[in-house]
């Protein structure tokens, strides 16, 4: 087995691991690792995430629905906006995206503005977990949890899923905690909830290209990341939700600058 493979898998761990603590982060990982280290063009690895994602984040909500952890109301007025979000970059946005775009005497390719676009997303939400960290409920009085503002980040948590195959916990998770002001544990589990069904309408929205998946790898793959999410699920009752929230915005931003470098080296040719 190639050495790429063994540490693919390998970081499969840590894609339930980060499921389980923070209910949020897996797709970060596995789209990076399907196209780096498996080898998968960004457009199918797109899907290898979804399953991954949706299997783990289902598994990962059963818990949190049989004690009535999450918020349907909250969560129903994510799903909706997000589903049409998903369906509408699935069927028009992603098939009309160039598959190059000429820059100077060079071209970016679509896989290209894929990851790099991609890294963007998650510098910016590393950033704001970041900058917000030690602010508190003292502004309380600005934005509290309105009917808009679930619609509007549902449909940008849609659009994500669609565009680079994210369950988009990494922006549900500081939506929850920064905009409608709940503890980051209550919106781990409603994340898990609502990614579970954002990923499962992704990947079924594709199903057309599902008969190209090596579904050994998949397989297999995702069976590791569940040995991750239950390690996640015990290490999360011994941590405080404000050291939480810090190794996210922290690892959120290691990852978004990995996959920067990565996607800036292949452009200049390094």
């Amino acid at each position: 087995m190639e050495l790429s493979l063994i540490l693919g898998y390998t970081l499969a761990i840590a894609v339930g691991l980060t499921m389980g603590i923070m209910g949020s982060g897996g797709s970060i990982l596995t789209l990076p690792i399907f196209v780096y280290l498996f080898h998968i063009e960004p457009i199918q690895a797109l899907d290898y995430s979804l399953f991954t994602i949706s299997i783990i984040s289902l598994i990962g909500s059963i818990g949190h629905v049989y004690k009535k952890e999450i918020d349907f109301k909250t969560t129903t007025l994510f799903i909706l906006p997000s589903l049409l979000a998903v369906y509408i970059t699935k069927q028009y946005i992603l098939p009309n995206i160039p598959n190059s775009i000429p820059i100077n005497q060079s071209t970016i390719s679509k896989d290209q503005i894929i990851m790099s676009f991609f890294s963007v997303l998650i510098l910016v939400s590393a950033f704001v977990m970041l900058k917000r960290n030690n602010n508190n409920n003292n502004n309380s009085g600005r934005v509290r949890n309105t009917i808009a503002h679930l619609i509007t980040i549902g449909f940008i948590t849609g659009l994500l899923t669609g565009l680079v195959g994210a369950g988009g916990g990494f922006i549900i998770v500081p939506a929850l905690v920064l905009l409608m002001k709940i503890n980051i544990k209550q919106a781990t589990a409603a994340s898990l909830f609502i990614i579970t069904i954002n990923a499962t309408f992704g990947l079924l929205s594709n199903f057309r290209h599902l008969d190209q998946i090596n579904w050994a790898i998949l397989i297999i793959f995702t069976g590791i990341t569940l040995i991750g999410l239950m390690i996640g699920f015990q290490l999360k009752t011994k941590l405080k939700p404000e050291n939480l929230k810090v190794v996210f915005g922290y690892f959120l931003g290691a990852i978004g600058i990995a996959i920067a470098g990565t996607e800036i080296s292949q452009f200049i040719n390094l």
